[in-house]
């Protein structure tokens, strides 16, 4: 589900590089801004859908099917108010990365246009969650495989012109992308009634207000907490990245989408450890819970280290198929060896956020993660971008640095066990 996932903004990229590399780099320019959205939708239903695989491990599937109710309401109303933003402040938005001429107007309107759409991806997101809670994982391969392929035809409709339309440039490559998110979104939600008679009501929503909002805002405010801090510190590091020009904005851009499919296996394995961390901690089987735990690490960490080097070797083929110019290949060539070193850090931090999230003790890698991106990260990116005038590299090298300080402090906390006594079922007893 996840490589199917992440290989469609990979598609977007292809499609953005045939228009020219101005195009890719001005929309690529603009994902931290559409992740930061994403990310905060993301981080409710994760919350969510560990509070409701809590219940469901307790066997108190009423307040399970509540969590559900609310979790939705509240992840697809959130994504509406986030797209209204994004697209009315696109202007802005795109003026605070100190983007300029035909880059910015590449960026503001691919932002405007995604923004009028995000209500499809919030609801694409809590269905998604939803599913994963009650172990329905086949559910979302299939609607991640239908995303993929609907965003493809419509690309090749809106942007290359078939059946004598005309090529809508960026603005093709953005109304294929939310044109897909509001059909597979609603698709899943109608078959999600039919098949597994999953019909929300107003007596489950007003049971979730009442009994699982708080426990949702107690574990879920703290949760955005840490990714949130991720994609801001990503936005900061990219206004650097564009002031270091278009070659070294390019070629993050081009990396960052080939160094996202070694994070398959982490996020994969990740989503995996969540769901049976948060089924095991609301049966309060903690040994079987630090297990699967541990198993997870092993295989997303040695998973990620091999798709990284796969990936590092065949940097220069890999990038030459988004464009020709041979600086932009050789400057992402040299970011992928770095992110070589950056992967196996990340399959761990992933692994231990999500299992401390599941398992409620969300607060740790809220505050501490937030603390040592902003201190650890940032002043080792600075340092070697500007200090040791690394560039871009230098700035690569430091979020590596950032990865692997958080990766150690958590598999701390993990280890002081303290996590057994944040759960839901502990807290309500």
């Amino acid at each position: 589900t996840i490589a199917v996932g992440i290989s469609g903004p990979l598609i977007d990229s292809w499609f953005l590089s045939r228009i020219s590399d101005v195009a890719a780099a001005g929309v690529g320019a603009t994902v931290p801004i559409f992740m930061l959205g994403q990310t905060i939708l993301n981080s409710l239903g994760q919350a969510g859908a560990g509070i409701a695989g809590q219940y469901m491990g307790a066997k108190r599937r009423r307040l399970a099917q509540a969590t559900f109710a609310l979790l939705l309401a509240l992840v697809t109303g959130g994504g509406f108010l986030l797209g209204l933003i994004m697209c009315l402040a696109s202007p802005a938005l795109v003026a605070m990365l100190g983007l300029e001429g035909e880059i910015a107007e590449h960026s503001t309107l691919f932002l405007r246009i995604i923004g009028a759409g995000f209500a499809g991806r919030a609801l694409q997101s809590a269905l998604s969650n939803l599913l994963a809670a009650r172990g329905l994982t086949q559910w979302n391969l299939w609607s991640s495989v239908a995303t993929v392929g609907g965003n493809t035809v419509l690309n090749m409709i809106f942007v290359t012109g078939w059946f004598g339309l005309p090529q809508f440039g960026v603005a093709g490559v953005a109304i294929a992308t939310v044109s897909t998110w509001a059909i597979v979104g609603l698709t899943t939600l109608i078959l999600l009634g039919r098949r597994l008679d999953f019909r929300p009501s107003w007596a489950h929503l007003l049971l979730g207000w009442r009994r699982v909002l708080r426990p949702l805002l107690r574990i879920g405010l703290p949760s955005m907490g840490e990714p949130i801090s991720y994609m801001l510190f990503q936005l900061a590091l990219a206004t650097q990245i564009v002031r270091l020009g278009n070659l070294s904005l390019t070629a993050r851009v081009y990396a960052a989408n080939l160094a996202n499919l070694p994070v398959i296996f982490s996020y994969g394995l990740g989503f995996g450890a969540q769901i049976l961390v948060s089924h095991l901690v609301g049966a309060r089987e903690f040994d079987r819970a630090d297990k699967r735990l541990r198993e997870a690490l092993a295989w997303g960490c040695g998973l990620a280290f091999l798709a990284s080097l796969g990936t590092a070797l065949m940097g220069h083929w890999a990038i030459g198929i988004f464009t020709r110019d041979l600086a932009v290949i050789a400057l992402g060539s040299t970011l992928l060896w770095v992110d070589f070193c950056l992967q196996p850090a990340k399959a761990a931090n992933i692994s231990l956020t999500f299992a401390l999230r599941a398992a409620g003790d969300s607060k740790f890698p809220a505050f501490v993660g937030t603390a040592i991106m902003w201190s650890v990260g940032l002043g080792a990116s600075f340092a070697l971008a500007f200090g040791l005038h690394w560039g871009v590299v230098g700035i690569w090298a430091g979020m590596t640095v950032d990865e692997w300080v958080r990766a150690s402090v958590n598999w701390l906390r993990w280890r002081g066990g303290q996590w057994k006594t944040k759960g839901v079922m502990h807290t309500n007893r």
